[in-house]
Parts: structure tokens; C-alpha cells; sequence
């Protein structure tokens, strides 16, 4: 799932369509946020006490039949659902279905028989014909009507679209909705065999659901038409889906490397099937192609794959069928993305979602490297990072009343996607992609799965145990912010200069006090730019590393591996009496345009030089020496008549010289 508070990068253009009321879809960046949170605080009107998660452990559901009968004038929904399950303990008389309050039970059936049946909040307790032992079966059908409710991030809605107004019905049942509109055993662990969904409604209604569809009836009444959509894969109950409207269907075929075509089809309204919208869709097939590749086969071929347009800021990737707000190359890979990691293998609880929505979002970045290159795939990444930053709390969901919290944006979708970016750079690019498809190919397939799951497969892949990585980055909470300092000197052998770099890190929490991971390290020199991996397990650590040219900067992480902060790389030079008089060297900001502010901490008195020196360790600008006396300086310095580039600030003091890096821009 997507919403409009997400960043779309490399958008080939957005949509706007109508929606809820006086909902928008286009709005700018803190509308977006708003937008979000006016969905997301449905669930104030729906207490966390009435969350009854994850549904009735004495049942495993084998089977959903849903018979809809929906009217738009006025708002109703009248249902014959049938549940298929079995018993998971031994002399069950009794068990309940997920159904809110606002949905009346006319009967429930089992067998042509009238079960006996009574009401709690948002559950429907049902008494068994006779007590069923372990593993046997039984089919009960519930009778209902109501107008569905609405809460979570929608559930069902009722609204329209276009300048005519003309009607839309749709469902958004993630994480706690199914239960608004029919009855289920509302959990993701537990995934029915397959389903079939008729829906019966008045003619002007295209009405589309997962899997093929099977049949369309005009109705003898003359304004009823029946679409019936047959799915004979294993389906979470959230992962059911209706969408209604009068509908224009753009079609496309994918051919697999092996096996038969499959449809592809997308139901747009009409006004939005412009030639944008065609080109824009048109990649899907490109997609299916590079992610059956990066993945392994589509999950359900033998069905299809296509979109549904509904009026909600997003996209929702309901099975072979995704419902979206709207059409950019983001959210299309991200929806299609979430075919294998979320349908195909749904998270098993939803403390889990990281699954699901971190690795469809760092489909994106594979699908921008895929056209755009590294270049593209880097300045999705880094945006990515940027938002990471921000997330509060472990990516493993603690709270899971809040649908809020499980669907928070920074930390679910941004840092779960750079957490994928992350173990793609601890296990290379070949063992990352043989994890994936080992993952998809797995017993897990087409069940559910936790992060210890998948932590097994990559461990096992990658040939050596993972523990670390998950427990600091799933678990843990925060990132890591480093400090260096480094000093060179002449060296013997092959390598003329010996680099001695100390590496200390805060993670502003206990857990953990330090990341475990292998840093990068790149050494400017004379003769060249030399990138080296320290694997860095401590707080506070010391390496020596091997170069061939004089050193003259010191870069921690250039390629961006690894969500982190670098509060400063000092480099020290150091002689026989040296007073050790400056603690610290600070420049803001930085990247810089015109003014450098210089903050210097001196533990005792001292004079210094301060100058600028380029790439090559030339000095290009400089200050007269000056007086210090002990704590802290403020020096302010003009630079913008310097060309634009990457400088380093040094601080001479007798012996002793410390550099920043700084870039320069224009």
C-alpha cells in the first residue's frame, strides 16, 4: 500500500481523481500529510478497545464465498457469505467471525440448518451443529444487510468521481476493515485457500474483484447485472476486494519467459483513460517483466494482474488487483511489488508490516535503477534516508491499536525500504537477489511469514548468520552517528602511507548503544581515491588502513550504504610537541554557498591558521594566524568567490593540523 504522504520520485505525472467528499488528490506536501492523517484518524471513532486482533484461534479458514447484492441509491449492502473452515481444537461448540455492529445477521446456515447465533462488539459468536474434533471441516453461511462501516483507512466507501458525479463503490479492508463489510476471520495469518466473490448491482456498474473473472449475468430483472470473480489461490481476508464504476477497461497481455500469456487489465474512469494514463500503464508489463526476473515468476499467473481506479489517496495491492488514486511509474512498481512481498507472502502478524510495505518500497528504487541507472537509483535512496531519519521506534510495530503507528510512513515504508538497501549491501548484489528469490520460491510461499523467517533464508543464502543485522535494525531502534578521526603517516612496502582511523559512533538509545555493520571508507589521495569496508562492532574502534598515495581526506560511506549521520571526520597531524590545545573543529553549514561559520573548542590557549585547500592539498584561501583563548570560537568566513566544489577547512596549530571536509556550491 501507498498513500500521497509518500514522496513519488522520477513521476512520469500524478492523477487527480475524485474521492470521498471533499477529499482531494493533488494537494501540496503538508496537504498530503493532513490528507493522511484525516484517513488514518478514522480510527479515533473506532476505540482500540474494540480491536480484537487477530481473530478466533479455535478456526482455520479454508474458504470465502462472498454474494453481494449492493445498491448505490440508496447506500446498502445485503450479503450471503459463506466461510469455509476447520476446527483447530478438539470438541469446538463454538467459535466467532470478525463482523462490525453496524452489519444486522439475518441467520447463519450450515448445511441447509438454522445455527444458533448471538452478537458481541464487532464479532458474531456461532454455535457448531455438533462439537467438531480437530481438523474437521464445516461451511457456515451468514445472512446480513447494513450500510458498511468505514473506519481504518476506509474499509467501504460509497462516493463518486468526475465532473458528473457518477457513482464509485469501493473496499480498503488493511489492517482491520474486512470486518466492516463481511464476516471473516480478520487476520493476516490466516489465509484462505481461494475465494469466489459475486457481486450483483445495477447495469452501469463494471464490477471487478480478484482473480478471473468467470461469468457476467443480466439479471431477469432487467437492471441487475452479476459479475463473478473466481480466485483459486490463497487470499488473506484483507487482501478481498470490490471495486465499482462505470468503468473503461484498458487491456494489455504479458508474456512470461515460460508458460501461457496472462490479461492485464486496468479499470479506469473514463474521463482519466487519456493517452498519459495509457503510456503511463503501459509499463506494467515492463515491470512484470523485470520483477518476475529480480523475484521469481508473478505469484498469479494462471489469473491476472491489473489495476482498479477507487477514490482514496493512494494505492492498495489487493490480489491481481491493485485499487489506486492514481498512475505514476512509484506507485505502479510499488503496487505490483507488493504482489510478491505481501500477497504472495503476507506478513503473518502486522508488528510484521515491514515485510510487506519496505520491501515494495525499495521495488521502486529497483525498478528506478532499472531505467535510470545507479544516478537514479541513489537519489531515490537518499530520499529515502532522509525520511528514515525521521522515524521513531523499531520498524517492528510495538503499538498495533494505532493504525497510524503500523502505517507510519517514515518508519514502515521509508526505513523498511532502507533497511532492504542495507542488507543488499552487507550480502552483495548476487546473494541479495538469490535471498529474494530463494525467499519467493520457499515453503513460505503463498503463506505468511515473521521477520525471524526471513532472517533464516537470508542467513542460510548468505552463508554466514544474519542475527546481528535484524535484531539491531528490525528491533533495535534509531541509527548510528559517526565520528572519525584520522592521522597518515609514510609506511613501508607497496603501500607508501599507513592510514589510522578511529571510528565511534552514539545512537542516542540503549537499544542498541552501537550498530554492528561493515563501514565503507573511502581515502582521498594523491595518487588516487582508494574505498575500503571496516567491519566496525564496537562503540569506539581503531583501524589501520593500507594506501598508496599521500592521504588527503577521508570520507566515511560515499555511496551512501548505510542510513547513518557523519557528525565530522577530523584529520590529526601530529609532531614531537604537540599541545593537543584544540578538542574540536565544527563547520556549518555544509554543503555552503557564501559564509562558513567556523566553531573551534580549545582546551587551552593557543594561535592557529585557518585555510581552505583543495582536492589536491593545495591552499587555495586563508585567514591570518590568530590568538585563542580556552572554550569556544565563532569565526565567520567569506568563500564565495572560490569555484564551486569539495574543499577541506584546516586548522593549523603548531604540530598539529585538523580538516574538515566541506563542499562548495553555487
Amino acid at each position: 500500500m501507498r498513500t500521497h504522504l509518500l514522496r513519488f520520485v522520477f513521476l512520469s505525472f500524478f492523477l487527480p481523481v475524485a474521492a470521498l467528499q471533499a477529499q482531494t488528490l493533488h494537494p501540496g506536501a503538508d496537504a498530503c500529510r493532513h490528507t493522511r492523517l484525516n484517513y488514518f484518524g478514522r480510527l479515533a471513532a473506532h476505540p482500540a478497545a474494540r480491536i480484537k486482533y487477530p481473530g478466533d484461534a479455535g478456526i482455520d479458514v479454508t474458504y470465502y464465498k462472498l454474494d453481494l447484492n449492493i445498491t448505490y441509491t440508496p447506500n446498502f449492502l445485503r450479503g450471503a457469505v459463506t466461510v469455509g473452515l476447520k476446527s483447530a481444537a478438539d470438541n469446538l461448540t463454538r467459535f466467532f467471525l470478525d463482523l462490525s455492529d453496524a452489519m444486522q445477521v439475518d441467520s447463519v446456515l450450515a448445511g441447509g440448518r438454522k445455527l444458533t447465533f448471538s452478537r458481541q462488539p464487532d464479532q458474531l459468536l456461532i454455535e457448531t451443529p455438533q462439537p467438531l474434533a480437530k481438523g474437521q471441516g464445516l461451511a457456515v453461511t451468514v445472512y446480513y444487510k447494513g450500510i458498511p462501516g468505514s473506519t481504518g483507512l476506509g474499509s467501504f466507501a460509497f462516493a463518486t468521481h468526475g465532473s458528473q458525479n457518477q457513482p464509485v463503490i469501493w473496499s480498503l479492508s488493511e489492517p482491520y476493515g474486512a470486518r466492516d463489510w463481511f464476516p471473516c476471520k480478520d487476520s493476516p495469518a490466516d489465509k484462505a485457500d481461494s475465494s469466489d466473490v459475486w457481486i450483483t448491482a445495477p447495469r452501469t456498474f463494471v464490477s471487478v474483484s480478484n482473480g478471473r473473472l468467470e461469468r457476467v449475468l443480466d439479471n431477469p430483472d432487467s437492471t441487475t447485472r452479476t459479475y463473478h470473480w473466481r480466485n483459486r489461490y490463497p487470499i488473506a481476508n484483507y487482501l478481498i476486494s470490490v471495486a465499482m464504476s462505470n468503468y473503461a477497461l484498458y487491456e494489455q497481455v504479458y508474456k512470461p519467459a515460460q508458460g501461457d500469456s496472462m490479461p492485464v487489465t486496468h479499470y479506469i474512469y473514463p474521463e482519466a483513460l487519456t493517452e498519459n494514463v495509457r503510456r503511463t500503464l503501459g509499463q506494467t508489463t515492463n515491470m512484470l517483466t523485470f520483477f518476475s526476473d529480480y523475484f521469481g515468476p508473478y505469484p498469479f499467473l494462471k489469473e491476472k494482474y491489473g489495476h482498479a481506479q477507487f477514490g482514496w489517496g493512494g494505492g492498495m495491492e489487493h490480489q491481481t488487483i491493485s485499487s489506486m488514486g492514481g498512475f505514476n511509474t512509484g506507485i505502479i512498481a510499488h503496487e505490483l511489488a507488493h504482489q510478491w512481498f505481501g500477497d504472495k507472502i503476507t506478513c503473518r502478524t502486522w508488528e510484521h508490516i515491514w515485510l510487506n510495505e519496505g520491501f515494495a518500497s525499495y521495488a521502486e528504487a529497483l525498478y528506478q535503477e532499472a531505467i535510470g541507472g545507479t544516478p537514479a537509483y541513489r537519489a531515490y535512496m537518499a530520499a529515502e534516508m532522509t525520511d528514515a531519519r525521521r522515524a521513531k521506534g523499531s520498524l517492528y510495530v510495538r503499538d498495533l491499536t494505532d493504525v497510524d503507528n503500523i502505517f507510519d510512513s517514515y518508519r514502515t515504508y521509508s526505513k523498511g525500504s532502507v533497511v532492504v538497501h542495507m542488507l543488499r549491501w552487507v550480502v552483495g548484489d548476487q546473494k541479495f537477489r538469490e535471498i529474494l528469490r530463494t525467499y519467493m520460491a520457499s515453503p513460505l510461499a503463498y503463506g505468511t511469514a515473521t521477520t525471524e523467517d526471513f532472517a533464516a533464508i537470508a542467513s542460510t543464502v548468505y552463508g554466514q548468520s544474519l542475527d546481528y543485522f535484524f535484531k539491531e535494525w528490525i528491533y533495535g531502534e534509531n541509527y548510528p552517528t559517526y565520528r572519525a578521526t584520522w592521522s597518515s603517516s609514510p609506511a613501508a612496502g607497496s603501500a607508501p602511507y599507513r592510514v589510522q582511523v578511529t571510528i565511534s559512533q552514539t545512537t542516542g538509545t540503549a537499544n542498541p548503544a552501537f550498530f554492528t555493520m561493515p563501514l565503507p571508507i573511502q581515502v582521498k589521495t594523491d595518487a588516487g581515491d582508494t574505498l575500503l569496508t571496516v567491519f566496525n562492532d564496537r562503540q569506539s574502534q581503531t583501524f589501520e588502513l593500507a594506501v598508496k598515495g599521500r592521504p588527503t581526506e577521508l570520507v566515511i560511506d560515499p555511496e551512501n550504504r548505510i542510513l547513518k549521520q557523519v557528525q565530522d571526520v577530523t584529520q590529526v597531524v601530529t609532531g614531537l610537541n604537540d599541545p593537543v590545545a584544540v578538542t574540536a573543529l565544527t563547520v556549518t553549514p555544509n554543503p555552503v554557498s557564501d559564509r562558513l561559520t567556523l566553531r573551534i573548542d580549545a582546551a587551552q590557549p593557543f594561535s592557529g591558521r585557518l585555510s581552505l585547500l583543495n582536492p589536491a592539498g593545495q591552499e587555495v584561501a586563508s585567514l591570518p594566524e590568530q590568538s585563542f583563548t580556552t572554550g569556544r570560537h565563532t569565526v565567520s568566513w567569506t568563500v564565495g568567490q572560490l569555484a564551486a566544489g569539495r574543499y577541506l577547512v584546516s586548522l593549523s596549530t603548531g604540530d598539529r593540523r585538523l580538516t574538515k571536509a566541506v563542499i562548495l556550491t553555487k
